[in-house]
């Protein structure tokens, strides 16, 4: 190697053993600190979920919320945090309307507004992306534009344009990745159980939500994935379960 020669011409061979020796240390050095960086942002990152996960009050995902903006601020290179940050706001949003003991200082239609601000950081963090990235991130786009149409505006004309507008953020998404098990799988088995008319149709429903937990459960750190809505499974099983029994009562 050129460096090699140039090193024993100018110092000898003996000054070289050293000199190479220093080089290799900072190389793995360099190295196990990447490396102990990404186990920490992992399990910083699966801490944070884990609030959210065991969460049984509004002051709980409240606090899941405040640890991944956290995150947001302390890896500023990583573009998870703040797409799970968006996740949350707009879970912690929803919450306003089904639960007594909402703060009274926490505003639901800014909370919306910061998911749309998180995501649009974390589309700046992530650059160019491949298909099924963008296809994760038009689906959470669909997510939060729908929470816009239910929380933030105010008359029936904005809300249906609002409702157009998320609707095809996830025609989008199933352009880009048909397969996506977070629109495909979720949010197609859950439209099966609303609109279904029979129960073939809602058994597919069910199926759909199957196939989608099974991706899901694939991932060791779910908190290092777009897996924001493996929350819905259980919730529209147990509905689609139900309004499966009624269909094959009435057949």
């Amino acid at each position: 190697m050129n460096y090699e020669r140039t090193l024993r011409s100018r110092f000898g061979a003996r000054a070289f053993r050293p000199v190479l020796l220093t080089v290799t240390l900072l190389i793995f050095a360099g190295t196990a600190q990447a490396g102990q960086t990404n186990k920490t942002f992992a399990r910083d990152m699966a801490e944070a979920l884990a609030i959210h996960d065991r969460a049984q009050s509004v002051g709980e995902e409240i606090e899941a919320l405040e640890a991944f903006r956290k995150l947001s601020d302390r890896y500023t290179d990583e573009w998870l945090p703040p797409y799970w940050t968006a996740y949350l706001a707009t879970q912690v949003a929803r919450l306003e309307s089904r639960v007594d003991d909402f703060p009274q200082d926490l505003d639901p239609k800014a909370l919306v507004r910061e998911s749309s601000k998180h995501l649009g950081e974390a589309r700046q963090r992530a650059g160019e992306m491949d298909d099924t990235m963008a296809s994760d991130f038009a689906v959470l786009e669909g997510l939060i534009t729908n929470f816009y149409a239910t929380i933030v505006v105010e008359t029936d004309e904005e809300r249906e344009a609002w409702r157009e507008k998320g609707n095809q953020a996830y025609k989008q998404a199933l352009r880009l990745n048909p397969r996506n098990p977070l629109m495909h799988d979720v949010l197609v088995g859950i439209q099966f159980f609303q609109e279904g008319r029979d129960s073939r149709e809602v058994s597919a429903g069910l199926a759909l939500l199957d196939h989608a937990e099974a991706v899901f459960n694939q991932a060791p750190n779910r908190a290092l994935t777009t897996y924001w809505n493996k929350d819905f499974i259980p919730f529209w099983r147990t509905r689609g379960e139900a309004r499966l029994a009624e269909l094959l009562a009435e057949e």
